[in-house]
């Protein structure tokens, strides 16, 4: 059972599976790598990738350190940092999903030469000043810490066209809420923005998300900002469910990883 240590001491857990360029699989902010195969995605992507499914902090059967300071997004990104490098490679895709969006687009923007491509999904919002962003947490925090993991399930649920599997729920609401609540209470100290990187970030991206969770389509306002950005949208699908459209989703992501990893098997 693979292991390493973050540069802040930090124990992690991760898996690969398959053969070819190594793609890093990010989780966001419930659950654990395992969701990758149960979504789908493990089995086909692994035909012409090493896919390497990553618990980071907090998750799964890595450590769950509960600190504001420890659950920054800074740590996050400096965790995919020494992960590459104790896997032994310069260059690797990654593939982000909700909270995993922000750590490729912050990964990326700061390492810009350890990506051959990055594949990020979920919605974003317009651009927020530090005040709304603070208040926003606030108001979050105290619904977060009275109803733990439902308060964000629940309201995905009433959001999503399509019923949510069960399975999902129960897996997100094993997870531990402390570091989902430092990482929450960290976010009016990063003065970042996937905007502000967005410039910056020269790696080939391809940005996805489901159509009924953008409906005013901003994901492709972020497109427009970066280098070398495609846009996809999920046909009929929110957040979760989008996610969870693999049969769709895979041969999106597979067209666009061949085309700028020729080394890709398969």
């Amino acid at each position: 059972m693979p292991f390493m240590v973050s540069p802040d001491g930090v124990r992690l857990h991760y898996e690969v599976e398959g053969e070819g360029p190594p793609l890093i699989l990010h989780v966001g902010a419930g659950a654990d790598a395992n969701l990758w195969r149960e979504a789908g995605y493990v089995e086909p992507l692994s035909q012409s990738f090493s896919c390497v499914l990553f618990d980071h902090r907090g998750h799964g059967r890595s450590d769950h350190p509960s600190t504001v300071e420890a659950n920054h997004i800074d740590r996050y990104v400096d965790d995919l940092a020494a992960l590459i490098a104790h896997l032994g490679s310069s260059r690797v895709v990654f593939f982000g999903w909700s909270n995993g969006f922000a750590i490729g687009m912050k990964a990326a923007q700061e390492h810009p030469d350890m990506f051959d491509a990055i594949v990020l999904f979920g919605g974003v919002g317009r651009a927020a000043s530090p005040e709304q962003i603070a208040t926003a947490t606030a108001e979050r925090l105290v619904v977060m810490r009275e109803k733990g993991w439902w308060f964000l399930l629940d309201a995905m649920q009433e959001a999503e066209k399509l019923p949510v599997p069960r399975w999902f729920l129960d897996r997100v609401a094993a997870t531990d809420v402390g570091p989902w609540f430092a990482y929450t209470e960290a976010r009016p100290l990063w003065n970042w923005s996937v905007w502000d990187a967005a410039a910056q970030v020269r790696s080939p991206a391809l940005l996805l998300a489901g159509e009924l969770e953008d409906p005013d389509d901003v994901l492709s306002e972020l497109a427009a900002a970066m280098p070398d950005a495609h846009r996809v949208r999920v046909p009929d699908r929110e957040h979760i469910n989008a996610f969870l459209d693999s049969e769709f989703v895979v041969p999106k992501v597979l067209e666009f990883l061949r085309a700028r990893t020729p080394q890709a098997t398969g």
